[in-house]
């Protein structure tokens, strides 16, 4: 019942819905609908309706089995929460899913702080130069929503997520059958960009080999 209430609290509370996405790229459809992403041959692993999207035409959808997927526009498909709570608690805290997709952060806990307070600091830093106040904004948002707002918790809402997209049977499109088949990406990406190496403070190799 818990899924019900916040994205009924989203859509009647004036501003909230606005606010989630300006700050964290989602934006709560009316009423659940069907995906854009069909009617090309698409064979997801899972049925689902579509409850929000974000600004580049990506969808979060509600999975059969009551958690969250996400199709992004870029063509991954993939589970990135167990529940609507989860969702919100770490898009609150992290602002973008694409940024926490390498695997490679979850290589170790120590490595998912070091990202995670490097992340933090940053997006501080960036609200600072504009004059704004991360804590602040971020904040009242959870707060609108009755949910927790600790910046120190975002490892443990990272490796959820991560755990979410992970997990078996994974959400997942493909396209074809026989030779002709071909997979979506997954949400979770083996690439590690440079500002990751940045945020954690160490070099790409230090990161693969630890």
């Amino acid at each position: 019942h818990m899924t019900i209430n916040l994205a009924d609290a989203i859509l009647k509370t004036a501003g909230l819905n606005e606010a989630l996405m300006r700050e964290c790229d989602i934006f709560f459809c009316d009423k659940p609908r069907d995906t854009e992403y069909s009617g090309h041959g698409e064979l997801y692993s899972s049925s689902f309706e579509t409850f929000a999207v974000d600004g580049s035409g990506g969808e979060y959808v509600k999975l059969e089995d009551g958690s969250i997927g996400y199709i992004s526009s870029e063509g991954s498909v993939g589970r990135v929460a167990e529940s609507m709570e989860d969702l919100l608690k770490f898009l609150i805290h992290a602002g973008c899913i694409s940024d926490f997709s390498c695997k490679y952060i979850y290589k170790s806990d120590e490595l998912l702080s070091a990202f995670c307070s490097g992340y933090i600091e940053k997006s501080r830093k960036s609200y600072n130069e504009k004059g704004a106040d991360f804590d602040e904004i971020r904040g009242e948002i959870a707060k609108k929503l009755s949910l927790e707002y600790n910046p120190g918790k975002l490892p443990e809402y990272a490796k959820r997520f991560y755990e979410a997209a992970s997990r078996e049977p994974l959400f997942t499109c493909k396209f074809g059958d026989g030779d002709e088949e071909f997979a979506c990406d997954g949400i979770i990406s083996d690439i590690l960009g440079i500002w990751v190496n940045e945020l954690v403070g160490m070099t790409r190799d230090e990161i693969l080999n630890y």
